[in-house]
């Protein structure tokens, strides 16, 4: 027997497919008020989109409008990157990727080729520990002081970050606590040498 498509209606229990009103959409838990049983819901509030559709008639100028290739109404605002069509702003489906027209957009989804937006991250504890280390290197050129001030820098934000991600924070500890000590130690050279000068220049 053919499965017959059903058009959406609204939200409705999975299991005895009764409709939902408003009341009953939220995230968790959520009882079915026909049937009382439980199943786990996520209610979706997307942000409303501002979008600014030019007409064709609006959009005119002396040299002319192209149209939309699925809107004949609607000034198209772009072309497709993968098939040129010229697109309106309904139409474009840009997810910081590049303009694609419907159609390819959801072929290049369904072939996974759709590269995301790159996204900028500092890994700070990694920044932390190459300054420590490279403090450790330079620590007789009195470079340990500087390294180890930029090492607690990035420390002290590393410490943060890894406590948001849930990660363990026991290596960066270890991090700081040479950092430290490289500043110590350099403070130290500093003062053995100068009090080293002092004396000489007693003699």
């Amino acid at each position: 027997m053919p499965l017959v498509a059903r058009d959406y209606e609204g939200p409705e229990c999975p299991r005895c497919h009764a409709r939902l009103t408003a009341d009953w959409l939220h995230s968790g838990t959520i009882i079915c008020p026909d049937c009382n049983k439980s199943f786990e819901a996520t209610a979706f509030k997307p942000p409303s989109r501002q979008i600014e559709v030019v007409s064709v008639a609006a959009a005119l100028t002396p040299d002319g409008a192209n149209a939309c290739a699925n809107h004949a109404r609607n000034a198209a605002v772009t072309n497709c990157s993968r098939c040129g069509l010229f697109i309106c702003s309904l139409c474009n489906m840009d997810i910081g990727t590049g303009p694609y027209c419907p159609s390819c957009f959801d072929r290049l989804r369904a072939e996974n080729a759709l590269q995301p937006a790159a996204t900028r991250f500092r890994d700070y504890a990694s920044m932390a520990r190459t300054a420590m280390i490279a403090g450790l290197f330079f620590s007789f050129m009195f470079l340990g002081i500087p390294f180890g001030a930029v090492s607690l820098f990035y420390g002290r934000k590393a410490f943060k970050q890894l406590r948001e991600e849930g990660r363990s924070v026991t290596g960066l500890v270890i991090i700081l606590i040479v950092a430290a000590l490289e500043i110590v130690g350099g403070v130290a050279m500093i003062a053995v040498m100068i009090g080293a000068l002092t004396m000489m220049g007693k003699k």
